[in-house]
This record gives structure tokens, sequence and C-alpha cells, in this order.
């Protein structure tokens, strides 16, 4: 196994980890192909998409004259769950966390800034 691909499973055990019930799954992929690296609970469809929906993004930002795309966002959905998608150079990390098992507190104050050091440690 690549150490790579040991750096990005040890960032999926840590979230698994931290958010426990939490997290419904999580995938890092490279945004050429989309295809899953690491995960949890992997959703092959989702991946695909959200790489696209990254890129369209981005696009309608540059192109609408709003400043680019952060390190990050996120999409609260009906289920009260939320995908985070985050981004670190060509790669990116979808995670679907149930936040009726978390608080957006521990996601955004400890979590997410520990998983983002941990990608860019890994991704280096």
């Amino acid at each position: 196994m690549s150490k790579m691909i040991e750096g990005l499973n040890n960032v999926i055990e840590e979230l698994k980890s931290d958010l426990g019930e939490g997290l419904t799954s999580a995938d890092i992929w490279h945004i050429k192909d989309a295809q899953g690296l690491a995960g949890y609970n992997q959703q092959a469809k989702a991946t695909a998409l959200f790489n696209e929906v990254t890129r369209v993004i981005g696009k309608t930002l540059a192109g609408s004259e709003y400043p680019g795309l952060g390190e990050y966002y996120t999409i609260h959905l009906d289920n009260n769950s939320m995908v985070i998608i985050i981004m670190h150079n060509d790669y990116q990390l979808g995670m679907t966390v149930d936040l009726s098992k978390t608080t957006m507190g521990l996601l955004m104050s400890v979590v997410m800034p520990k998983i983002q050091k941990m990608l860019g440690k890994a991704l280096s």
C-alpha cells in the first residue's frame, strides 16, 4: 500500500473516530477521474456527481466575478444531514454527516481543522 493511500485511510479512520455514528459516509478522490482512493460506506455515484458540482460551482463563481471557492463547502439536506466537500489541490474529500448524532460545533471547530491538516499531510 502506498504511503499516500495509507495516509488517506488514516484520515478516514480519524473521521470515523471523531464523528462515530454521526459519520454516514466518506470518500476521498482525485478530481481527474472521481475514483475513490479511500473511504467509508463509499457512494460512487455521489462522488462522481459532487466532483462535477465542485467544478460547476468554481466555474460559476469565476464567471460571476465572485471570489473563488474556498477550502470547503457544505450542503444541508432535508433529512438533517450535511454533505461537506473539502478540496485540497487535485483531491476532494466528501462526507455525509448525520446532524442528529453530532454537533456543528464539534464538526466545524474540531473535526474540520484536524481533517484538513491530516489531508494536506497525506497528500504532500
